[in-house]
């Protein structure tokens, strides 16, 4: 009996212990960095590595493939900002700019002609088949009546009947028909249109860009190729040496970026070796054709002058702004939680770690604009050490 009391006494004592080992950890509350969001206002950007061109003499190309029609300046001419310095047989490109604008004329004469005279048409025949429907359906009421009477045979009031349902299938399909011209067709001949109008822009962009023109006031050095010779995009065709010299930038756009970059947008370039200094630049030339082994567009920025500090081929970091997130709700990076394609953040719910699926809008710059999930005013928590569902004490973040 002493034996037991004791045995009994021990698993007492070991569940004890274990409580008092257990219940504290259960409530014990893990310190949790946070931050209130609310709108604020940020850039959104596109972020490359690049080099730094600094040659006092630029080299210039054509950005098309194409076989060299005329030359329109010397070596050692001075020559003017845009002046045109040569250019590319443009039989093709004219061809291609007449045939689409034809098109264009096409594509607006047919969405006029639709608006004007089609839809009207629809609606003239829309009224007809009301008239012709309204006659029926009141014949059909005065046969009906007759026929109650037994003042008209069967087929007589067949014929009635049979007349007021056809005249209420013409009606539908002559609404029918101008609901499709309304809509449908209406915004399929609007779509041509625009399809038409960046057809014309794409050729006389073609079209443009067989001239090479001078990209500020300068002096022609050297002709590399010559009338007659087919060159490559790139290639080196003439040395220019600007009145005035600058500093250029050179960097790789991943593809999926390119469709968001123009020319004359800014940028902010930094260099390791000058901390804490920013160098403006805009963007002065984007390549038409992709690397394919790279995934990326050659990219030409011009900086505001020349920087002569800045050493030919030394490496920089490019910040381009591509546009304005007002009014937004934005997380830094370390809040954000990337598995796959989804997106996920910790906020605060009830005093526990609550962890919530997002719909986001990669800003560029380390920061995301929050598009679903999150709403102002909710505290989001840093998620190093969170699990859903733990209970947090909540504390200031620092930097």
């Amino acid at each position: 009996m002493g034996k037991l009391k004791k045995r009994i006494l021990f698993i007492i004592v070991f569940i004890v212990a274990s409580l008092a080992i257990v219940i504290p950890r259960s409530f014990k509350r893990v310190a949790a960095p946070h931050i209130i969001l609310r709108p604020q206002d940020a850039l959104e950007t596109v972020l490359a590595t690049g080099r730094i061109v600094g040659e006092k003499t630029i080299p210039l190309s054509f950005i098309r493939a194409g076989r060299i029609a005329e030359e329109l300046v010397l070596d050692g001419d001075r020559v003017k900002v845009g002046q045109p310095l040569m250019h590319q047989e443009s039989a093709i490109e004219e061809t291609a700019l007449a045939q689409r604008r034809a098109a264009l004329s096409v594509a607006r004469i047919n969405l006029e002609k639709l608006q004007t005279v089609d839809i009207r048409d629809a609606q003239q025949k829309v009224r007809q088949a009301q008239a012709t429907a309204s006659y029926a359906s009141d014949y059909f009421e005065r046969q009906s009546g007759l026929f109650a009477q037994k003042s008209i045979p069967q087929l007589q009031y067949d014929q009635a009947k049979r007349d007021k349902e056809l005249a209420e299938a013409a009606l539908e399909a002559a609404l029918n028909q101008f609901r499709s011209l309304e809509t449908a067709l209406k915004s399929l001949a609007e779509l041509q249109v625009a399809q038409a109008e960046n057809d014309v822009r794409r050729a006389e962009i073609d079209l443009r860009d067989i001239v090479l023109r001078a990209p500020f006031d300068g002096q022609v050095v050297e002709h590399i190729a010559h009338k007659g010779e087919f060159v490559n995009p790139g290639q080196r065709i003439i040395t220019f040496i600007p009145a005035a010299p600058r500093t250029y930038v050179e960097i790789q756009v991943d593809e999926a970026n390119v469709g968001k970059l123009s020319l004359k947008q800014k940028a902010a370039v930094t260099s390791a070796a000058f901390p804490g200094r920013t160098f403006p630049a805009v963007i002065e030339r984007i390549a038409s054709i992709v690397d394919a082994q790279r995934g990326t567009f050659a990219v030409r920025l011009m900086m505001d002058a020349y920087k002569p500090e800045l050493l030919p081929e030394s490496s920089v970091s490019v910040q381009i702004v591509i546009g304005e997130a007002s009014g937004a709700l934005l997380l830094e990076q370390r809040f954000v939680i990337r598995e796959g394609a989804l997106t996920f953040a910790y906020a605060e719910s009830k005093g526990r770690a609550k962890r919530v699926t997002l719909a986001v809008r990669d800003l560029g710059n380390g920061l995301f604009g929050i598009v679903s999930g999150l709403k102002a005013g909710e505290k989001v928590l840093l998620p190093q050490g969170l699990k859903d569902g733990a209970r947090i004490k909540l504390v200031p973040l620092t930097q």
